[in-house]
């Protein structure tokens, strides 16, 4: 015997067919598609903030390659007439491929945003 089924069971019944259909799809294209690029990671600085214990400085890695990047390291240098007067560092688990994670890293005194300059000390592959 055939169950009675209304209309909104239909609907959702074709709905959910097609969104497993359509993720399905994309998975495929995507593994397929054959880009194995290594890490490519940026790094942007923010406007240093007043915090409670110092100066905070917001930290933006992007990663724009098609591999994941783990135990990523970021040295942030305070620069001020050509001398070092403090440097800070941020570890980051992983920064997934096409992706950007966000930190912080802080300073005793007020880096000027042009003083300050950023770069990855290092990452491992999976």
């Amino acid at each position: 015997m055939r169950a009675n089924r209304n209309w909104l069971e239909r609907m959702v019944f074709t709905g959910s067919t097609l969104l497993v259909v359509a993720v399905l799809g994309l998975l495929a294209v995507d593994a397929w598609s054959g880009k194995d690029s290594p890490p490519d990671l940026s790094i942007h600085l923010g406007t240093p903030l007043k915090g409670a214990h110092g100066w905070r400085v917001p930290v933006r890695v992007m990663n724009q390659g098609d591999e994941t990047a783990e135990q990523v390291r970021v040295a942030v240098v305070w620069t001020q007439g050509g001398q070092v007067r403090e440097r800070a560092e941020l570890q980051l688990d992983y920064v997934p491929r096409h992706s950007r994670r966000n930190g912080w890293v802080s300073f005793t005194q007020e880096p000027g945003p042009a003083e300050l300059k950023a770069h990855s000390l290092g990452y491992a592959t999976p």
